[in-house]
């Protein structure tokens, strides 16, 4: 039987590492469920388990603090484990899509610089010939594994070490890679729960792992000892048990777009399921389509640029309030300092526009740079491009003017 929600509350302060936030949830409540996939779950004190086991192979295996391990795994179970093990042994998850493959695998490779990939067998293939690989749904790596013992020196992680590395698709600042530490991470769940609450309830994930969208939802979840839901991934649509009636969901604008055109308000009339999309700026129709479809369920927007993990802004929207005109006019997080600069870098005026840029704690610390692999970490915050235009309002809001990515010659950075 697993504990009631309130008394799964997480304590305060959290833990200095995700891992170790993790490891503390696992020890109060192990029997609780942290995946929910379809039909299948996950246990906290299993993951645990099995994390722990991994993360002893991979330091025997030669995985030292910082270096790099690819996760390209089928299910958000395996996905878990293959992330919490790398953190315990003091390594840089380097998460990828389960349905990445081609060229695209060679770039992350290339700029990541890892040598060590935990896969699935459906997604080995793609990395015969590239890196050596441990498939975490074949019974003879288990067996391997826990026939050795746990390893004493775990976890090695630390709150200001790098917990994760996100690759962008698009160069911006000849940056292709962006490297999150802990701490950064803990400021972020801090701050989302201080502003809509916890997820003691869970959190929905509509998605195939690991998308950047994943690892807010996941993390936003465990720190509340709550669990993470998602849809069968063999074609299902249902969890069983299914998310309770509290349970938050967590999507990408374009994600949430196409969701919700395949939903009608006569289904989910009665819903409050507060959802928070994070990613770029979210268009109108979305937020209107929103309130057609669940018209008294809050919904927060994050505005995540660069690694599309870590936001740098947010704006609510709550039902039967009229929103603002602009609904990408949204103010900046704790933490996060936002400026909207011209090519030159110099700050524009107020009501002018430029390209929004960002720097903070709670944002990445370092790029990878794309045409070499090196790491362009400094004494201070790097200030990160966006790619898009924005405006600072009168009101002290920004608001993102559209789409469009800025033209090459303004992305060029200030401080390199």
């Amino acid at each position: 039987m697993e504990p009631r929600a309130d008394r799964r509350r997480l304590p305060q302060p959290l833990p200095l590492t995700l891992d170790g936030l993790f490891t503390s949830i696992a020890g109060r409540f192990p029997m609780a469920r942290a995946v929910q996939e379809g039909q299948h779950h996950l246990f906290y004190g299993e993951a645990e388990n099995r994390a722990v086991q991994l993360a002893s192979a991979l330091v025997r295996g030669g995985v030292q603090l910082g270096d790099p391990v690819i996760v390209h795994c089928a299910d958000h179970r395996q996905a878990v484990v293959a992330q919490l093990a790398v953190l315990k042994a003091g390594g840089v998850c380097v998460p990828l899509p389960s349905a990445l493959r081609g060229a695209r695998l060679d770039r992350i490779t290339e700029i990541s610089g890892a040598r060590v990939v935990l896969c699935s067998t459906v997604t080995r293939p793609v990395w015969s010939y590239r890196l050596m690989s441990w498939v975490l749904d074949d019974p003879a790596t288990w067996s391997t594994i826990a026939a050795q013992r746990p390893d004493r020196s775990l976890p090695r992680s630390g709150h200001t070490e790098a917990a994760y590395l996100l690759v962008s698709d698009a160069d911006r600042q000849g940056v292709s890679g962006y490297l999150t530490d802990h701490r950064a991470w803990q400021q972020t769940l801090a701050a989302r729960i201080r502003r809509v609450g916890g997820a003691h309830d869970g959190v929905i994930v509509h998605h195939p792992p690991v998308r950047t969208t994943t690892l807010p939802a996941m993390w936003w979840a465990f720190a509340c000892g709550g669990t993470l839901h998602v849809p069968s991934r063999y074609g299902g649509a249902t969890c069983s048990p299914a998310p309770k009636r509290n349970a938050a969901a967590v999507f990408g604008p374009d994600e949430y777009a196409r969701l919700l055109q395949s939903l009608s308000g006569a289904s989910h009339p009665d819903s409050r399921r507060l959802t928070v999309l994070i990613g770029g700026p979210c268009p109108r129709t979305v937020v209107d389509r929103h309130f057609e479809v669940l018209p008294r369920a809050p919904l927060w927007v994050e505005f995540a640029a660069a690694d599309g993990a870590m936001p740098w802004t947010v704006q609510e929207f709550s039902p039967g309030k009229p929103g603002p005109e602009y609904p990408g006019a949204s103010r900046p997080l704790p933490g996060v300092h936002v400026q909207v600069v011209a090519p030159d870098g110099s700050p524009v005026p107020t009501g002018q526009t430029g390209e929004v840029r960002a720097t903070g704690l709670p944002l990445p610390y370092a790029g990878i740079r794309s045409a070499d692999g090196a790491c362009l970490a400094g004494d201070t915050a790097p200030l990160l491009a966006s790619g898009r235009l924005g405006r600072w309002r009168h009101d002290g809001t920004l608001e993102f003017c559209d789409p469009s990515t800025v033209p090459p010659s303004a992305a060029r950075p200030r401080n390199p």
